[in-house]
């Protein structure tokens, strides 16, 4: 008996050969093609790459002038026919890290499965907040972390800022603060605390899928407010008869410099 000649089989047989060939393409190559075409303009620089596009490693990385110390990555291929790319990642910082699982797609939604990291503020590039001179580490422990671009829609864990603080004209130190974030159906909810340090802050924090943002909160010097930390404070404030300055903000996170509004 004669087969007939099924094209569809060939067909499976070709896709599967151009998938072979692209987890098998060296991730320098890859490189080299990207930074000559579409890459061309894009603030990312990877040197001292190896491995292939699909699992691979790079001994430093500087992206948007922040210099990163070895990176890991192992893409999904799978993921490429839902229309996004998932990868498993690891990021090393001197004195830090950053770990997870990511998905984004093309219309620049980014979704964090989890989200692990320790950020020394100091090792940092932070535009938007380089005046204040930040410092301490921020640890973070998230999962479910929904971004679509200009807002946080969905996340889950905890912020937490170590050895908090600041150097205007003097260093100001607040001790240990963290934020516990939570998804509801207004949006992301986070709330503030310290861990009983210099500063004494308490607050509420909703990120609407608007791309806006309210916060309500106290806060006060436990050391009184003649200290330098109370003065400094003074300019969210007057005190009430608790000794406790009332904070009510709200806008748009695009004002505050910490997203691009898009167009």
């Amino acid at each position: 008996m004669r087969l007939g000649f099924n094209w569809r089989y060939v067909l499976i047989g070709l896709l599967a050969y151009i998938a072979f060939l692209l987890v098998q393409f060296p991730a320098d190559r890859a490189y080299a093609w990207w930074k000559a075409g579409p890459g061309a303009q894009q603030p990312v620089v990877l040197t001292g790459l190896s491995g292939t596009v699909w699992q691979g490693r790079a001994q430093r990385a500087l992206i948007d002038g922040q210099r990163l110390d070895g990176l890991a990555w192992h893409l999904k291929p799978w993921t490429v026919l839902l229309g996004k790319l998932a990868l498993d990642y690891e990021v090393r910082l001197n004195d830090g890290f950053m770990r997870g699982a990511v998905a984004a797609d093309p219309q620049g939604a980014v979704t964090f499965e989890t989200l692990e990291a320790k950020l020394p503020l100091a090792q940092l590039s932070l535009p938007a907040i380089a005046t204040l001179r930040p410092g301490g580490v921020v640890n973070l422990n998230l999962r479910e972390v929904d971004w679509n671009g200009e807002a946080l829609l969905s996340a889950q864990g905890r912020v937490v800022w170590s050895n908090a603080g600041i150097s205007l004209l003097q260093p100001l130190q607040f001790g240990d603060l963290a934020l516990t974030l939570e998804t509801r159906d207004d949006g992301v909810v986070g709330e503030l605390s310290d861990a009983g340090g210099p500063l004494q802050a308490e607050g509420l924090l909703t990120l609407k899928p608007d791309g806006s943002y309210q916060f309500t909160g106290s806060f006060a010097a436990r050391e009184g407010a003649r200290s330098p930390l109370g003065q400094a404070l003074s300019a969210l404030g007057r005190p009430g008869v608790d000794g406790k300055i009332q904070v009510s903000r709200s806008g748009q996170l695009a004002d505050l410099g910490l997203v691009t509004a898009r167009r």
